[in-house]
């Protein structure tokens, strides 16, 4: 009985030394947050894990496409939300203002595309990529104004790869009619 009981010991405490090493906070995704504030119109805000750039992984996933369909599905589709309070077109998608689930998918050959889950509607907006970002550890998203008033860049970056599309807002346009207060 004794001799079970230490067994039974030496188990737990290997069980629980193994769970403690899978665990790693250094590259566990954390919770980051952009958004862009337009008077008038209102708030968009991504919310999103910075998932870990894991370079051996993404080359099997390139070259496995049922691992990637499982992964894009399972974890990359769904890293987060997108909260628009205003209309705008990303990339050539008429995006409304709402709630969507916020994803990534990733391609077999270095593409991705910006997916956005509605209530009614699936976007799924490629992004123009390139792989000479440097080396970006944790996914991060930014938007950033660019020269044109109703325009902005959204980025996209992780491991080597930096991800860009254009967000219009129609609201800013020269050509929107604003209501007269």
């Amino acid at each position: 009985m004794k001799r079970l009981s230490s067994i039974l010991s030496i188990g737990l405490l290997l069980s629980i030394a193994s769970l403690a090493a899978a665990h790693d906070p250094r590259t566990t995704a954390k919770d980051f947050a952009s958004s862009l504030i337009i008077e008038g119109a209102g708030k968009l805000t991504l919310q999103y894990k910075g998932m870990h750039f894991n370079a051996p992984a993404y080359e099997r996933m390139k070259s496995d496409e049922a691992l990637r369909n499982r992964l894009n599905n399972a974890i990359w589709g769904n890293i987060g939300k997108a909260e628009l309070e205003f209309d705008v077109v990303i990339g050539t998608e008429a995006v409304s203002k709402g709630s969507y689930t916020l994803g990534i998918n990733i391609g077999a050959n270095d593409s991705f595309s910006l997916v956005l889950k509605g209530a009614n509607k699936t976007f799924t907006i490629p992004l123009q990529s390139s792989g000479d970002g440097g080396g970006v550890e944790y996914l991060t998203f930014a938007i950033y104004p660019t020269g044109a008033v109703d325009t902005f860049t959204f980025e996209a970056r992780c491991g080597k790869f930096r991800t860009t599309q254009s967000i219009k807002v129609p609201y800013l346009s020269p050509d929107h009619a604003h209501e007269k207060k």
